[in-house]
């Protein structure tokens, strides 16, 4: 018995099948929950470089920073009041979490009282009670104050002759543990925000911590998401009740739906994964998409007058449009994003469970007495118009896709997790704030990570000439000459040297004379102990100077070099600098990484991954559809010639973006692949259909309210996700919204036009 006449005889038995399914994976969803997260992790690709950064994060920094953005009610944070404010404030974070906050208030205040900055709070708070505002005016033109340190800290309207700026920023310092640790880190996170909050009189604090902006991008994701959610239920069914004119039939539909949520929500607990605000955008996915399974079943039911018939007629092409649709999501595996690989497998089993619950739930009888069609005869009469104009139409289409695809090679890609940051959201204003009005949040540096025994000789040369080479590369910044690069060498120069550095130790000087010539190389007699004695020694002086530049480990078994650059954060500089430190480090064992490094790599890998993705559709879904239509009309033009709309749509659609100045990014990248894989069900539809022995007007007639009933709930769906206040789901919804118009143009409006030419040319051969 085949699987469609099984199916139509034993519905009873599939859906209690389908029942028992259900319970598994509620009972699953209900022991093991559902987790929802934000990490910044799950959107970096899994490659060496964005590895070596986090390596660099995890084992080479003492602090775990925590910016505090201050602003001055009065316009000027420099006012005695205001550090007053900020001194009080710390004061209470110092208390609750120990921190040691560093701000322009820590430093004016050990100025006055001639002492280092980490005096105690009540005596900061004491020496500024005991000056003016024009005291603190002629602390700036003291000409050995730090005013070169103190207006990092200040907003860069910072006037150095009035000593006026309306904000600062507090660099709040914990322990560089924390970032192995995410739920420790939120949980310190929210005691520097509880203990900086209160009210204020001259100040407004914001405490703009990694994770607490994680914690509110989920939060929000998950209300908007749910909101849109609801009025992409709301408007299927209105859709449904528009088409199917049945409270049953739209009952039935929606339980289809819940059945594939439910068991798409248990399939991601039972494989641990946590919901991002990508992944939690799938249910809205199968509310548009997976409805078009029941819309057009039953529409064939009711065409055919039973169920059995029905599915013996359509079912091969609800298992194909399946087929293809999870093809396009599972397309994500091949990308090195572990949220967009979730995505494709999570939407590619919500697919298949759509299509499952809908055969199951489809009704019996077929249509009823007096039912008139509204949609198919406006549809089939526009397919009319066109038959008549097919040649012009043809060229213009032609013409559209050069264009197009032009477009579409000068697209750009982007990477900036910032952008997740909803625009209305209070914190993605400060923090917009911070980064446009703050010198030092937006600093380059590049890393060379290297993991190697540096107690040998022969390996401090090595690094000593890549340092030396790396100096000379274009877009390293040079102070006075000389180029800004910290590194193990630089650092015992600094508490070796008197005249380099302000960290001079007399004991460590005598030590590092004995082993290093002047330059910070090893002198000819120095051996691997005499190193490791003077690493061991330094450490002992200033652990924290060595661990940002050196691993100690059991034998010192890496370091870093740590490169100042400007590149403007422009991918062409980014290359080009890039290549230059390729060189630099030859066959060493070195990976060159820092944040512009791993943006750039992510931007190649984005580029890459779009272009894999769509490959890997149109391949998988060709192969499938050649296997079909050969098997049935041995015409292997008819495979290509149902798949060419899509591709065509997909040409469209990222040419649509560059012109919009829409980039490739961490979610984009997956429309042209997913309109390939969306689209091509109406293709499929059309084809059937016009291979049963209709022409092509009669294709549309007969499968036109079907098509516009399941390209309107898919267009609908996508289209709310642009209400997201989360700007890369809005942009992802958008685009995919108008990737669905093009295919459903192209599929229902020009492939009859293709496939009556197929036929005329079969025909005539």
């Amino acid at each position: 018995m085949k699987l469609p006449d099984y199916i139509a005889e034993n519905r009873r038995k599939m859906a209690f099948l389908i029942f028992c399914i259900t319970i598994i994976f509620l009972s699953i969803i209900v022991t093991r929950g559902i987790h929802y997260e934000f990490e910044e992790e799950n959107f970096l690709p899994e490659n060496e470089t964005v590895k070596a950064n986090e390596e660099v994060l995890n084992e080479y920094t003492n602090e775990y920073m925590i910016p505090a953005l201050v602003k001055s009610k009065d316009g000027n944070i420099l006012n005695k009041t205001d550090l007053l404010e900020i001194l009080h404030m710390e004061k209470r974070i110092y208390e609750s979490t120990g921190a040691e906050p560093l701000s322009v208030a820590d430093i004016i205040a050990s100025v006055f009282l001639s002492s280092n900055i980490s005096i105690d709070y009540e005596e900061k708070i004491k020496g500024i009670e005991n000056i003016s505002n024009e005291d603190i005016i002629k602390l700036f033109n003291f000409p050995f104050f730090p005013k070169g340190i103190v207006s990092i800290l200040l907003s860069k309207d910072f006037d150095a002759k009035n000593i006026t700026a309306e904000a600062t920023v507090i660099k709040v310092s914990l322990n560089g543990s924390l970032y192995k640790d995410d739920e420790r880190a939120l949980e310190e996170e929210r005691k520097v925000k509880e203990a900086a909050g209160g009210s204020y009189e001259f100040i407004e604090p914001y405490i703009l911590g990694g994770k607490l902006i994680e914690e509110e991008i989920l939060q929000i994701s998950t209300e908007s998401l749910s909101i849109i959610l609801l009025l992409s239920i709301l408007f299927v069914i209105i859709v449904l009740f528009l088409i199917y004119r049945s409270i049953l039939d739209v009952v039935l539909s929606l339980l289809s739906l819940a059945i594939a949520i439910i068991w798409t929500y248990g399939f991601a607990s039972a494989l641990n994964y946590s919901l991002n605000p990508l992944t939690m955008a799938i249910p809205v996915l199968l509310t548009g998409l997976g409805i078009d399974y029941s819309i057009h079943l039953r529409m064939r039911i009711r065409e055919d007058g039973s169920t059995k018939i029905a599915l013996k007629t359509v079912g091969t092409a609800l298992f194909l449009s399946a087929l293809t649709s999870s093809i396009a999501f599972l397309s994500n595996i091949s990308s090195f994003i572990p949220a967009l690989r979730q995505f494709g497998i999570l939407s590619a089993f919500g697919i298949f469970s759509c299509l499952a619950a809908a055969v199951t739930l489809a009704p019996f009888h077929g249509k009823r007495k007096g039912e008139q069609e509204y949609v198919a005869p406006v549809l089939a009469n526009l397919t009319a118009s066109i038959q008549k104009r097919k040649k012009i139409i043809l060229f213009f289409i032609f013409v559209i896709t050069i264009f197009m695809s032009y477009s579409a090679w000068h697209i750009n890609a982007e990477f900036d997790m910032m952008k997740f940051l909803p625009e209305k959201l209070e914190t993605s204003q400060h923090i917009t704030y911070l980064i446009q009005n703050f010198e030092g949040v937006q600093g380059e540096e590049v890393d060379i990570l290297i993991k190697d025994n540096m107690t040998e000789p022969e390996k401090l040369e090595r690094i000593y000439h890549i340092i030396e080479n790396a100096g000379n590369d274009p877009y390293v910044v040079k102070v006075r000459g000389k180029a800004q690069i910290v590194s193990i060498f630089s650092v015992m120069k600094d508490y070796a040297n008197k005249s380099y550095g302000l960290h001079y130790n007399a004991t460590f000087e005598r030590m590092y004379n004995m082993v290093f010539y002047e330059n910070g190389l090893p002198k000819e007699n120095a051996t691997y102990e005499d190193i490791a004695a003077a690493y061991a020694l330094l450490y002992s002086i200033a652990p924290d100077d060595m661990k940002h530049v050196i691993h100690k480990g059991e034998n010192y078994d890496g370091c870093v070099i740590r490169i100042s650059t400007d590149t403007g954060k422009k991918e062409k500089n980014i290359s080009i600098l890039f290549g230059e430190l390729k060189k630099d480090i030859g066959g060493e064992k070195a990976v060159i990484t820092g944040s512009i490094i791993s943006t750039f790599i992510i931007l190649k890998e984005i580029r890459s991954s779009q272009i894999k993705s769509l490959f890997l559709t149109i391949l998988f879904s060709f192969i499938v559809l050649e296997t079909i239509f050969l098997k049935k009309k041995k015409s292997f033009a008819l495979g290509f010639i149902i798949t060419l709309p899509v591709i065509i749509s997909s040409l469209w659609i990222i040419g649509t973006m560059s012109l919009f100045k829409i980039p490739l990014t961490i979610t984009t990248v997956a429309v042209s692949s997913l309109t390939i894989g969306l689209g091509i069900d109406y293709s499929i539809h059309i084809a059937y259909k016009f291979l049963e022995g209709k022409d092509s007007i009669s294709s549309i007639s007969r499968t036109g309210s079907a098509l516009f009933g399941a390209a309107l709930t898919t267009i609908a769906a996508f289209g709310l996700l642009s209400f997201s206040p989360l700007p890369q789901i809005r942009l992802f919804g958008m685009a995919i919204s108008v990737g669905i118009v093009y295919s459903f143009i192209l599929c229902a409006f020009i492939l009859p036009i293709l496939l009556q030419y197929w036929k005329s040319l079969r025909h005539f051969s």
